[in-house]
């Protein structure tokens, strides 16, 4: 579980406020996660769900997708129904076809790409896996995040090693190994947005903080579009 249906539930709260809609609308959000983010821990996810909470938007837990009824009503698995006039859903992660049909799945039952989780190496020679097509397990119940700023940096990692491969013939010369670390904005509407930074491969066990929104974070995180639409699309 990402931060992002949270950020798109308050950026919608705030289309809704300022048409001057937004009290005769309820906002709902349903996770399947016991917490708002298991991967951040507890603090942070109460943080986020009393930011919910002070737009009005309900927060409700355990609650996994089962099926869509009708044009009307939602069934989840644990047999409560609710209706709806607007459903956006975020359908469930999985690897393309290609992935499916290339060998590099270990069994049947196998979801994701195996890799070295310093290295992104996979079991076959000079073969990486990077983002949404691996699983990279913290513990039992918690994975590395599909996000766009760790696939950022597990390319760069990727990328030195094919570098050093090709210069020297030691993909492993002088290589820097993934350190788990990664952060986020979340946009909450009226130009704010709040700063999530996380340590995943903490000695002690994953670290995250979440800084309170501000216009600060909210320009900050403009910046950080626009340099990337820069540096990946544009040149």
């Amino acid at each position: 579980m990402s931060p992002a249906p949270y950020e798109v539930s308050l950026l919608i709260n705030d289309i809704l406020t300022r048409n001057g809609t937004r009290e005769s609308i309820d906002l709902d959000i349903y996770v399947p996660t016991p917490i708002a983010l298991p991967v951040a821990g507890a603090k942070v996810s109460q943080d986020i769900v009393e930011l919910l909470n002070d737009n009005y938007i309900e927060f409700h837990p355990l609650h996994k997708l089962k099926r869509v009824l009708n044009k009307k009503t939602i069934e989840f698995e644990n047999g409560n129904k609710t209706s709806y006039e607007l459903l956006i859903l975020v359908p469930p992660h999985q690897v393309p076809q290609v992935i499916k049909n290339s060998g590099l799945l270990e069994g049947a039952d196998q979801r994701w790409i195996n890799v070295d989780r310093f290295t992104f190496r996979t079991k076959y020679k000079n073969i990486f896996a990077i983002g949404d097509v691996t699983e990279i397990r913290l513990d039992q119940t918690i994975t590395i995040p599909k996000a766009g700023i760790f696939a950022e940096g597990e390319a760069k990692i990727v990328s030195q090693q094919i570098i050093n491969e090709i210069k020297s013939g030691n993909s492993d010369k002088e290589c820097t190994k993934f350190d788990g670390k990664g952060f986020c904005f979340m946009e909450i509407g009226n130009q704010k947005a709040g700063y999530i930074d996380v340590d995943l491969y903490n000695e002690s066990g994953p670290t995250t903080r979440l800084d309170p929104p501000s216009d600060e974070f909210y320009r900050k995180k403009l910046d950080f579009e626009r340099s990337r639409l820069n540096k990946w699309l544009t040149q």
